[in-house]
């Protein structure tokens, strides 16, 4: 097996607070590596992978401080939802690949006993972030905190 840290142009350690990730390189590494790795299914092409890699680290980038094992009950669901059902892999090899990714991130497996701010299933997207400022800005009064502005 290939360690995941090979090749990877930064040092791993500081990217548990990562805003920011090439996923076109981060795709470069997977296409090279993937045929050594325990999620690697004979038969199976790299681009039948690409879907579930991308949707792993979307889900790093929406709970980069989370474990992942805190979040797991919850992304079968969200997994199926966004991930087009010709593309999905059986979601035990889905499960392979975000442990996988988030080992190459440095990022937490198990939860060391903090807690969650964000959980991802109360994760709001974008168009709901803008709506609220949008709406704020419309009314000209300001909210104190983050929560203010989405209770509005």
């Amino acid at each position: 097996m290939v360690p995941l840290d090979e090749a990877h142009p930064r040092t791993l350690q500081a990217c548990p607070a990562c805003a920011v990730i090439d996923i076109q390189a981060e795709l470069r590494f997977w296409e090279q590596h993937y045929a050594q790795q325990a999620f690697h299914r004979n038969g199976v092409a790299f681009r039948h992978y690409v879907p579930t890699l991308k949707f792993a680290y979307d889900t790093y980038l929406l709970s980069p401080h989370d474990a992942l094992e805190d979040l797991m009950p919850s992304l079968a669901t969200r997994y199926e939802r966004n991930v087009v059902s010709a593309m999905r892999l059986d979601w035990p090899v889905a499960q392979e690949i975000l442990r996988a990714v988030w080992r190459r991130l440095g990022a937490s497996l198990q939860n060391a006993g903090r807690s969650s701010i964000l959980r991802i299933e109360d994760a709001l997207d974008e168009r709901s972030i803008v709506a609220a400022a949008l709406q704020q800005n419309d009314t000209g009064s300001r909210p104190t905190t983050f929560t203010q502005s989405l209770q509005r």
